[in-house]
């Protein structure tokens, strides 16, 4: 749902929340092939725990150069 709402460019903000945990393997949130998505990174939240928190907004047109 989320690689077909970023290539409809239905997205307003995309927030990634990471864990300190190290894993050998998983199923990839992005696909390697297509047309790369330009996202600004526009805050980040770190707790004690280890937790980021990620929030991305869409780069327009405007914002680019």
């Amino acid at each position: 749902m989320v690689r077909w709402l970023l290539r409809n460019e239905l997205v307003d903000e995309l927030r990634l929340v990471t864990y300190p945990v190290v894993m050998g393997g998983g199923v990839r949130l992005f696909a390697e092939s297509g047309e790369p998505t330009v996202l600004r990174l526009v805050d980040v939240r770190a707790f004690d725990s280890g937790v980021v928190v990620l929030t991305y907004a869409p780069r327009g047109d405007d914002l680019l150069g």
